[in-house]
Formats: structure tokens, sequence, C-alpha cells
């Protein structure tokens, strides 16, 4: 199960250039507006701007248990062989579109993103006022860092295609657990760059965003979907490497 958050992990820190694209712009204000404790030493801004952070984290892990318990009872209803590995297919699918994106080759995956835009519209205005943990005039380090997550649970739940992609793979994880731990490492591997975006400002987001950083980010993702599919197949197995794979092994039975 640990190989299981660990692909996820990797899948988040390689989607490094999507997410500083579409949450970028509200990292570097969380930033701007942190910088405005003037009292405040850098560590502890940097604590609070972790604990935004950590917030968002929170809110994927409950999205995780929700999609992986949701799957787990459909499949435990519908126990159809066929049913399971057409859902470990759209799952892999769906990694290959993540990693054509991420590559910028092809972003056929975005469809599922604008599924949310309208929603985004109506949020957006709000949400760069009151997603932010924002700067007050007495400085108290815990009341601050606990209003930094409520205010990271909340920007958790903003449409993304990625996390949206994301989920459906944390429902053929093999249940609630799994599913929170994929999405808790893919959480966590999306943190170092938005967290850095937020401390040092644009120029981490030109760093992060170089085309070759991406492209090779975007080919490793599409290798994991890639292996998912063969091993579905049966054409290829190494033991060792499906414990950080989806499918059949995280829920107990065999694919082939």
């Amino acid at each position: 199960m640990i190989g299981l958050g660990l692909s996820a992990c990797l899948i988040g820190l390689w989607s490094a250039g999507h997410c500083l694209a579409m949450c970028g712009g509200l990292a570097i204000a969380a930033g701007e507006s942190n910088r405005r404790h003037l009292s405040a030493r850098p560590s502890e801004r940097a604590i609070e701007l972790l604990a935004w952070q950590l917030g968002r984290v929170s809110s994927y892990s409950l999205m995780g248990f929700l999609a992986g318990s949701f799957g787990a009872v459909t499949l435990a209803l519908f126990p159809v062989a066929l049913l399971r590995d057409l859902m470990f297919a759209f799952a892999n699918l769906l990694l290959i579109g993540l990693g054509l994106h991420v590559a910028r080759l092809y972003s056929g995956v975005l469809i599922v993103e604008r599924l949310g835009q309208q929603i985004w519209r109506f949020i957006s205005p709000l949400a760069t006022r009151t997603l932010l943990p924002m700067p007050h005039t007495h400085r108290r380090p815990l009341q601050d860092n606990l209003r930094a997550i409520r205010a990271g649970i909340i920007w958790g739940w903003l449409p993304c295609g990625l996390v949206y992609s994301m989920l459906v793979t944390a429902a053929v994880s093999g249940g609630g657990t799994q599913g929170a731990l994929w999405m808790a490492g893919f959480g966590l591997g999306t943190i170092p760059a938005l967290w850095l975006a937020s401390l040092l400002s644009q120029e981490s987001l030109r760093r992060f965003q170089h085309i070759g950083l991406r492209r090779a980010a975007g080919l490793l993702i599409i290798g994991f979907g890639l292996w998912g599919l063969l091993r579905l197949s049966g054409v290829i197995t190494v033991d060792w490497f499906d414990s950080f794979c989806i499918g059949g092994q995280s829920m107990g039975v065999s694919l082939k």
C-alpha cells in the first residue's frame, strides 16, 4: 500500500507544471499576502503557507476516501470481471492522458476539467479573497496556522481536471483507505512546486514550467499508464513493481 502512495506522490511531483499553471497565481497571491506580516519571521511565514498546502491535501484525502469507497462498493455489488477490467483500463488511460497534457503534447484530458469551469468562473473572484491565509494585525502563530489549514481545505475543493482524473484512479484503488492514501500521496507531491511558488514568487513559475522538464515528467506519467494497461492485458508483470500500480493486486484479486 505504501508503494501506491509513493506512485501518486511521484505523479504529483511530475505534474508541477500543470499545478503552477492552474493554481500558481493563487499561490503567489498567498505569498504576497503572507509577506505583509512584517512582524513574522520568515520561518513562521513558511510554516503558515505549508499549513495552507496541508489543508488542501486533507481535502484530497477525503475525496480519495469517498471515491475509493464508492468504487469498492460498486465492484462488490456488481462483481463482474469485465466491469472491473474496464474501470482499471479507464483509470490507466486517464493517466496516459494526464501525461500527454503535462508534456504539452495533447490536452484532450482537459475535457474533464471543463466540466467544472462554470463553477470556477463563479468562485474565482471570491476565491482570491477568501481562500488565502490572510494577514492580521496581531500575530498569533497557532490561530494563523489553523486559519491557513481551513483556507486550504476550501481550496482543495476548487474544480481541477488533474484532481478529477486522479479520483477516477482512486475509485479503482481497492477501498476507502487505499483511495485516501492515493490522493494524499498525490497531494503531497504537488506541495513543493506550489509552496515554492508562494515563497519565491514568479521565478519559481518559470523554472518549473520549462518545456524540457514538462516533457520528461509527462513521459514518466505516460509510462505508469502504459504499464498498467500491459498488466491488465497480461502481457507483462513484475511482482515488485506491481505494488506501485493501480490494479487488481491492490484489490486482492488477480488481473489475469
